[in-house]
């Protein structure tokens, strides 16, 4: 089979890892290996979880007209991504984040 042919759902649900198939959808972060995160990216996971969120608000209310929230909620979510840039970049990058 081609690995990029899709082959029906045939009720079967597939036993052997090298058959399935991992979906992430919007918001959805990967599973990282078993390993102990340090505080920084903990944090930054969080943030970024955090952001995910407030995009899917902020799409929400741009559906209901309401431009404020929905302008607050992206600024929200565009600072949450900047911090978790930040704590990811570790005191030495910091400065060349800020710059750019």
């Amino acid at each position: 089979m081609h690995p990029h042919e899709h082959t029906p759902f045939d009720g079967e649900v597939p036993r052997d890892r090298d058959e399935q198939m991992t979906l992430f959808t919007h918001g959805a972060h990967p599973r990282r290996p078993r390993e102990r995160l340090g505080r920084n990216e903990r944090m930054a996971l969080r943030l970024e979880q955090l952001a995910d969120d407030w995009e899917d608000q902020a799409a929400q209310e741009h559906l209901a007209g309401d431009q404020i929230t929905e302008r607050r909620l992206r600024e929200q979510a565009r600072d949450a991504r900047r911090s978790a840039a930040l704590l990811r970049a570790g005191p030495g990058e910091v400065s060349r984040l800020l710059a750019s």
